[in-house]
């Protein structure tokens, strides 16, 4: 985006437009601006691109918090910094994303320009055919306790999804027979029909409904997944959950998604953390609260008491005249820091007096003679 350029104004929305108005808004300019309908005007091609650099910011929300909070120049240093970088385990597969933001100014382009002239956003030199072949993500919710997230464990997740045919491997053909050229496309993967528009006769190219944009049909369908290539399974994955994952925040499991169609890439499991809530802890950021009900003689002459925290029983000395409404420390008994989990936050526990519900006149006596006796 050139400098000091406002996105907001580049798309002619107010700086508190809902996201939805700033799709609307976006999708008109481009419309309006594309190359395809404005051959040879490289004013047009270049306000095409301003629009796009402007939604591709107002579209994330990390970027465009960056950019209200920073301005454009976040926007004009040369890539590489990693804003929107995810972190996850070697080798494992499994990374963590907390913005699944998985638009980008030409997906919303293509739809445009599918419905109307039935190829995307680059024309009829892109790839958009092979693209839609791919699978889905999944998005799902797992259930974490408090002990879980401040421990970290590996959470058995059963699931269905589609899953490459083990027949046919996600080809889609029977084994021992082969493919031959699609007889509707004649090998390009792709079909022309024209159309009367508002623009005049316009040739549409779609993907070939035949063999979806392969190019070649399989002389016999896998009889397992009827050519598909997926079938439905049932799952269990080991998922290891890091310390310190917050509400909300997702799990992004690659690959374990759904199938593609006929073997193309599968879509992601997306995994929403939701944290169950605790009968006696209470989570505050990386801190833990709880209760202790205490009787009021403790309170004045002292006591030791156990106070459950989600690393176990911990034993805590209540200091003679603890005042009723007082609040005690322990230090690092809290939930870890989810990007360095050797520091923790603290559990503070609420002192709550426990009050006699009655008192027989030998006790009401004695209490007596120390309130007379304090009060000299």
């Amino acid at each position: 985006m050139p400098e000091n350029q406002n996105p907001y104004e580049m798309l002619g929305v107010a700086k508190t437009a809902s996201a939805e108005e700033i799709k609307k808004a976006y999708r008109k300019l481009a419309h309006q601006y594309h190359p395809d309908k404005n051959p040879d005007n490289k004013a047009s091609e270049e306000k095409f691109k301003e629009i796009n650099n402007a939604y591709e910011i107002l579209s994330d929300p990390k970027k465009r918090a960056s950019y209200d909070r920073f301005g454009s120049e976040r926007f004009n240093q040369a890539p590489g910094g990693g804003a929107g970088a995810g972190f996850g385990q070697d080798g494992q597969g499994f990374g963590f994303d907390f913005n699944f933001n998985q638009g980008s100014p030409f997906e919303d382009l293509n739809d445009v320009f599918e419905q109307m002239f039935g190829f995307g956003g680059g024309g009829r030199r892109g790839n958009g055919a092979e693209s839609r072949r791919n699978g889905v993500s999944i998005e799902r919710e797992i259930e974490l306790t408090l002990e879980e997230i401040s421990n970290g464990v590996t959470k058995t997740f059963s699931y269905s999804h589609n899953a490459n045919c083990d027949k046919c491997q996600g080809k889609g053909n029977e084994p021992g027979t082969d493919f031959k050229t699609c007889h509707t496309c004649k090998g390009s993967g792709r079909v022309f029909t024209r159309q009367s528009t508002i623009f005049g006769i316009i040739q549409q190219e779609s993907v070939c409904p035949t063999c979806a944009g392969a190019g070649k049909e399989f002389i016999k369908a896998c009889t397992k997944c009827s050519g598909k290539g997926f079938v439905q399974v049932n799952e269990e994955l080991q998922i290891p959950i890091p310390v310190g994952i917050n509400e909300g925040q997702k799990i992004k499991v690659s690959g374990k998604g759904e199938a593609g169609y006929r073997g193309s890439i599968p879509g992601d499991l997306l995994l929403s953390v939701k944290i169950r809530k605790h009968p006696t802890l209470v989570r505050k950021e990386e801190n833990i609260e709880s209760e202790l009900e205490i009787n009021i003689f403790d309170l004045l002459l002292g006591c030791r008491r156990d106070v459950y925290t989600v690393w176990g029983d911990v034993e805590v000395e209540i200091p003679p005249l603890t005042a009723p409404d007082g609040k005690l420390r322990l230090k690092s008994q809290g939930v870890p820091r989810i990007n360095n989990p050797a520091v923790r936050g603290d559990h503070y526990i609420n002192i709550k007096p426990k009050m006699p519900k009655t008192l027989n006149s030998e006790q009401i006596q004695m209490l007596e003679q120390i309130r007379n006796k304090w009060a000299k």
